[in-house]
């Protein structure tokens, strides 16, 4: 299941106000990152992601501390997607 622009504006408990548009460039962003980082998409990630990307829309040093934070996950889900292949060879 791929995250939808709904489902982060509900687990960031937006109902109005906020452009779609930029929630959007937020998602695709969070998306790439995750892709990026460990080879999937995991939903849980890129909501995580791209909540870091609203809450942290201003302040770069918090977002980098944010995502400092988060690196444990990325390389937990790069490890396991990286399993996962090696075992299906």
């Amino acid at each position: 299941m791929a995250v939808t622009l709904e489902m982060l504006k509900e687990h960031l408990r937006i109902d109005e106000g906020m452009e779609d548009s930029m929630l959007s460039f937020y998602l695709d962003t969070a998306k790439k990152y995750v892709k990026n980082a460990t080879g999937t998409e995991s939903d849980h990630l890129v909501l995580i992601v791209a909540s870091i990307f609203y809450e942290y829309r201003v302040s770069e040093d918090e977002m980098r501390k944010a995502f400092d934070a988060l690196t444990p996950l990325l390389v937990q889900e790069a490890m396991t997607n990286g399993a996962a292949v090696n075992e299906s060879v």
